[in-house]
């Protein structure tokens, strides 16, 4: 049974693999699901939890929340010891009643930021290993990784060539990335291109050499003061060891 889809997060569902599964969350301090449904032989269960508002996954995206969905994801997936491998757009059907034994709760959908705060700050912070990636978090590398690509190569393709030439370029250069990145979980041509789209769109339409130049201009400056502010900082540690 579908929930989640290509274009939007509706929610994150979790498959616990232990017959206690239907109670995981409570065991873990977790907050209540909207919907839980437990495997009436083996007590194995998916958790559902559904968002007040959707994450949009197009190539439209924001990045910010789609960051915070994979870090609410991560952090709930470790904290229940969920199934690392289960991919959260199908859930098990919560009216075969044969199958399953479906837990309708008086919960209301969830705010994002809400979540993530159940989520630890080493999970929040620690920087995981490209071959640990799961996810909305392979969207999520994906997207950082080649956006950087893009920011320092688009002044090759400005005002000389198309926004087809530079876009077909980023792709070929996302599907590289993303089987390096993800081969034994490879996101799909769609999402790949979701993700190209959303970086080449925003690049093409914001970058120009003018623009570059002044980046470039306020990031010497920028330099120039943490220079300044290094050299004051040394000269005060000096004086104090002379007056000490």
């Amino acid at each position: 049974m579908g929930f989640n889809n290509r274009s939007f997060v509706n929610g994150f569902v979790f498959d616990i693999d232990h017959d206690n599964g239907a109670i995981a969350w409570d065991l873990v301090g977790l907050p209540k699901p909207n919907t839980i449904i437990q495997n009436t032989k083996n007590g194995h269960a998916h958790l559902l939890y559904a968002l007040k508002s959707p994450v949009l996954k197009t190539d439209s995206a924001r990045i910010k929340p789609l960051k915070l969905a994979s870090i609410v994801q991560c952090g709930f997936t470790e904290r229940l010891n969920a199934d690392r491998a289960y991919a959260d757009i199908l859930m098990k059907n919560p009216l075969n009643t044969h199958k399953w034994r479906t837990t309708w709760t008086d919960t209301k959908a969830y705010d994002l930021d809400y979540l993530a705060e159940f989520v630890p700050d080493t999970i929040k912070t620690k920087s995981k290993l490209k071959g640990e990636i799961y996810g909305l978090g392979r969207n999520v590398n994906l997207f950082e990784d080649l956006r950087k690509i893009a920011y320092k190569d688009i002044l090759k393709y400005k005002p000389n060539k198309t926004y087809d030439d530079f876009y077909h370029a980023m792709f070929s250069m996302a599907i590289m990335l993303n089987n390096h990145c993800n081969p034994t979980e490879p996101l799909s041509n769609n999402e790949i291109k979701q993700v190209c789209q959303s970086i080449c769109k925003w690049t093409w339409r914001n970058f120009s050499q003018e623009q570059f130049s002044a980046i470039q201009a306020k990031r010497g400056t920028k330099n120039t003061g943490k220079k300044k502010n290094t050299k004051e900082k040394i000269r005060l540690e000096k004086a104090l060891e002379i007056l000490l």
